[in-house]
């Protein structure tokens, strides 16, 4: 199979080429070819500019069998200033944009596109389970993936399936959000953030690809897909399971003031709320998570 990869040099697209090269014909676009030359040193696959010439890249996108589109900036790597802001939504938008032009000049249909999105689409809730039937909150998260979903269907008349990979935390000791997490609690400090009951719908890095890849060849998948473990917990369960997986207390709570005063709104939204997501069309699809729960993940992931 001939598969473009856009935004494969982040955590989720790094492990997902280690998975598709040997087997496949891989292409991947990137902004720093040099720096992906260096990742990627001898793994065997193209990698090209997004600033070449139209003509070349539509020399090597030809005969193209699918697309994994996982551009975009990170959603908490820096505090949503409006700047902030608006690089989160050029760099998610922009790509489809140049994909799809691409994709109509050389005429190209491909059997299916994999579009990045997020769980945070649906807003948050404390109490509410939310599943792919649901429609899209208001807050920013939710009306940035809202935008992001919306620009993505401009690939339909382009491919058989389009899939929207909405993701929940992805947790891996490499980087996200587990890494952060885990340095109160090594330090003897770690504890719950805010009220404790915000929920947390996560996944194990090795179900992230392991459904990307199941629903790349599930030749009937289109449409929305929640990546979250079957199993949300609060947040104060995640630190208390945390603590025991590192044999440390989870004693010390994080006030959410505290937060809000160094992370503003993206505190609010990522940290001190929440929302309870549930893996509908994925678990009727078929798929077989190796992490459904949170202590069978940690053990995983930290042994």
């Amino acid at each position: 199979m001939k598969i473009i990869v856009a935004g494969g040099t982040g955590l989720i697209g790094s492990n997902l080429l280690k998975r598709l090269t040997g087997k496949n014909d891989i292409v991947l676009f990137t902004r720093d070819p040099e720096a992906a030359q260096k990742q990627f040193e001898g793994a065997g696959f193209q990698i090209v500019s997004w600033d070449q010439p139209e003509e070349q890249l539509l020399g090597v996108i030809q005969n193209s069998d699918a697309l994994i589109n996982l551009t975009g900036a990170g959603i908490a790597d820096a505090k949503w200033s409006p700047a902030r802001k608006k690089i989160l939504e050029e760099s998610r938008l922009k790509p489809i944009e140049k994909l799809v032009e691409l994709l109509k000049r050389g005429n190209i249909k491909l059997k299916v596109v994999l579009q990045a999105s997020a769980a945070g689409i649906y807003g948050n809730h404390e109490e509410k389970l939310f599943t792919e039937k649901d429609v899209a909150g208001h807050n920013y998260l939710a009306e940035l993936t809202k935008m992001w979903e919306h620009k993505a269907s401009d690939f339909e008349p382009f491919t058989d399936r389009l899939v929207l990979l909405r993701t929940g935390v992805v947790l891996t000791p490499e980087g996200g959000a587990l890494k952060p997490l885990m340095v109160p609690f090594k330090l003897f400090v770690g504890g719950k953030m805010g009220s404790g009951k915000q929920w947390v719908s996560w996944i194990d890095l090795e179900d992230q690809l392991g459904a990307i890849l199941f629903l790349l060849m599930k030749n009937d998948s289109k449409g929305a897909y929640n990546l979250t473990a079957p199993q949300a917990l609060r947040q104060h369960s995640l630190a208390t399971a945390i603590g025991k997986a590192l044999g440390r207390p989870s004693w010390l709570p994080v006030p959410g003031f505290i937060l809000k005063l160094f992370m503003g709104q993206m505190a609010v939204e990522m940290l001190l709320e929440g929302n309870h997501v549930k893996p509908h069309h994925l678990i009727e699809a078929g798929y077989e998570f190796q992490s459904p729960d949170i202590e069978t993940a940690l053990n995983h992931l930290i042994g």
